[in-house]
């Protein structure tokens, strides 16, 4: 999909950035321009294994420019985007109507959400809560406005990433808080005025609060489904009868992520009248 009236805007967004030659400005232009296929690839393939999206109420909780949600709404999903910034908002309505998506678009605080209990049947907060300096309130909310048996996806950064995204600077993720700031400020990735809003956890730290939240975990670096040998290609079948190598590759696989971009977790709110059974929404 061409984005001529998006791209324009997210240039006019990053303003100096861009005119002023940024090193990071074109990434973080082609960044929001993926965003949709990223989400088609990534997080609406893992959704699909445990339920249909077609038909679901969705939360997109700290949409930004929503490339998740429209890729979800594209997919069939009733989807709710909500941001607390009116501009990230804007942008979102602009990029939906491009795609010819249907997403409804909501002003407010994560924190706080305006919905009832129990409305949605997913909710996905993609590298939302490395920007808030504690987020339990956004779980919390998160649990409260799923259905039972809803999923939750949340991807963030971590602490231990050799690559810290935000500023494409090695190491600088090790790094306390304020001397980060200050280090992106001085290779040029921020302004020295501009606040310094990225709160990076580790990835345990992050696992505890969305377990101490009431969430169950599906998948996380952790949590790895072993895939049948019959799957994929004559080459991977064959590949896949050398236990070793089978061994390694899946730990290469589910250890790049952790060290070099982002944690991802699938959760469930459990339902506590049923016990256990399928991930379920609304009938």
């Amino acid at each position: 999909m061409g984005y001529r009236r998006f791209e324009a805007e997210v240039r006019a967004w990053l303003g100096d950035a861009c005119r002023r030659g940024h090193p990071l400005a074109e990434a973080w232009v082609q960044e929001h321009l993926s965003r949709v296929q990223f989400a088609r690839d990534f997080h609406l393939r893992l959704m699909e294994e445990f339920r249909s999206i077609p038909g679901a109420y969705v939360l997109d909780l700290g949409c930004g420019t929503a490339g998740a949600g429209v890729a979800l709404a594209l997919a069939g999903a009733r989807v709710t985007g909500l941001d607390a910034s009116a501009r990230m908002l804007r942008l979102a309505g602009i990029r939906a109507a491009e795609d010819g998506a249907a997403i409804a678009l909501v002003l407010g605080d994560a924190r706080r959400l305006p919905f009832a209990d129990a409305t949605f049947d997913v909710c996905i907060c993609d590298q939302v809560i490395e920007h808030m300096e504690g987020y339990s309130s956004l779980l919390a909310e998160a649990h409260r406005v799923l259905t039972p048996r809803g999923l939750l996806l949340l991807s963030a950064p971590h602490r231990l990433a050799l690559h810290e995204g935000h500023t494409n600077l090695a190491f600088a993720a090790w790094l306390p808080h304020r001397l980060a700031g200050r280090y992106a400020a001085w290779r040029g990735r921020r302004a020295r005025t501009e606040p310094w809003d990225v709160w990076l956890e580790l990835p345990w730290t992050i696992r505890r609060r969305l377990q101490h939240a009431g969430f169950e975990e599906i998948r996380s670096p952790w949590r790895q489904p072993k895939r049948s040998p019959t799957e994929g290609s004559a080459a991977q079948r064959a590949l896949a009868r050398i236990g070793p190598l089978v061994r390694l590759v899946r730990w290469g696989f589910r250890w790049w992520g952790f060290l070099f971009g982002t944690v991802t977790f699938l959760l469930t709110k459990p339902d506590t009248q049923a016990g256990s059974g399928a991930v379920g929404g609304h009938t």
